[in-house]
């Protein structure tokens, strides 16, 4: 896969690479092209900043990292580094030059998953679909990175309930030195006029809210009529 010219708001996820922020939060629609964009500005930090340090790459599940993270990665044309990726110990390997750092894969998908982060030391964290995974698991991979001066902390997901506490910590009551970014379908620039009208005719209701508009947005109606606020 090569990489085609960036839309204004990739180019902002790239600059993050190189400021002084920690943190990136990256959410809105489906399809806005925050993923991949996301995932070459990590490991270009990564390797300009590192050597033979350990990072990790955080999906729902080991499998869906894989799918939507590696990859990707692993086609895209033009970075200047040799990866390769060992699945017996879900480790990817990134040669750039004379540097050499390594990725590892984890699934964050339930309450007992922070205990398969614990000990490993990390230099930065790179979290795809983070509005799945508990907070539990989060705030366990944040804190792997603290002994390191200059860490980076990148999260992508597309929007949840208005409650979800990424969003309350994270978006509506942003944290100190961390960028947000909202992305639409239109910040996608390998999406066609017709691409765009399709996906959005796919959707109604609470789902075009979310996926289209990328809004943190409730369920209509009650699924139990007696409920009670």
């Amino acid at each position: 896969m090569q990489i085609r010219a960036l839309s204004a708001k990739q180019q902002q996820i790239m600059a993050f690479a190189d400021s002084d922020d920690l943190a990136l939060v990256c959410d809105g629609s489906v399809r806005s092209g925050k993923t991949t964009i996301m995932t070459i500005a990590f490991v270009l930090w990564a390797m300009k900043n590192f050597d033979r340090t350990n990072f990790a790459i955080c999906g729902k599940t080991v499998q869906s990292a894989e799918r939507n993270i590696l990859k990707p990665l692993m086609e895209v044309a033009g970075l200047d580094a040799a990866l390769s990726y060992k699945v017996s110990t879900r480790v990817l390997t990134v040669r750039s030059g004379a540097k050499t750092n390594w990725f590892y894969l984890f699934g964050g998908k339930d309450e007992s998953s922070y205990m398969l982060i614990q000990g490993i030391t990390l230099a930065g964290v790179l979290f795809d679909e983070v509005a799945l995974m508990p907070r539990s698991f989060v705030e366990q991979a944040l804190s792997r990175a603290i002994s390191f001066e200059h860490p980076k902390y990148f999260f992508n997901c597309n929007p949840e309930s208005p409650n979800h506490w990424f969003y309350q910590e994270w978006i509506k009551n942003p944290r100190e030195s961390t960028q947000h970014i909202h992305f639409l379908l239109e910040d996608n620039p390998i999406l066609t006029p017709q691409m765009i009208e399709r996906t959005k005719a796919m959707y109604s209701g609470v789902f075009y809210d979310r996926y289209i508009l990328g809004l943190w947005v409730v369920a209509e109606g009650l699924v139990y009529q007696s409920f009670d606020p």
